[in-house]
């Protein structure tokens, strides 16, 4: 009798094809319109429901997010968004509450 090891991104629930040594990536229902979000950890969720087309798409544009992230130029909380433009610039804070997170012009979209 034989078995398959899963592999560690399968392991903890992982997309394997999009996860690798720089991000983790999972799959989750999310709301029809949205493809995909980044949590303040830095773990990619995208909408399992979507095409895989539109799942690269996705994972394309949230990785800019966490280069952003990794940068220290975005970082969130329940309360706040921070940004700055660069990493001399100062930092915007964005209260949670003047945010809709679907807004193309928001300043760290503007980039991704």
């Amino acid at each position: 009798m034989s078995f398959k090891l899963k592999n560690t991104y399968e392991m903890f629930g992982y997309n394997k094809d999009f996860s690798n040594g720089d991000r983790l990536v999972t799959e989750k229902k999310l709301p029809k319109d949205v493809y995909g979000q980044i949590n303040p950890n830095g773990i990619i969720e995208i909408n399992k429901d979507i095409s895989d087309k539109n799942k690269k798409r996705a994972v394309a544009h949230e990785q800019v997010h966490l280069n952003q992230m990794n940068e220290g130029r975005l970082r969130y909380d329940h309360n706040n968004y921070y940004y700055r433009t660069s990493n001399v610039s100062p930092i915007q804070v964005i209260p949670v509450s003047e945010i809709n997170t679907k807004d193309r012009d928001l300043p760290w979209e503007k980039h991704s």
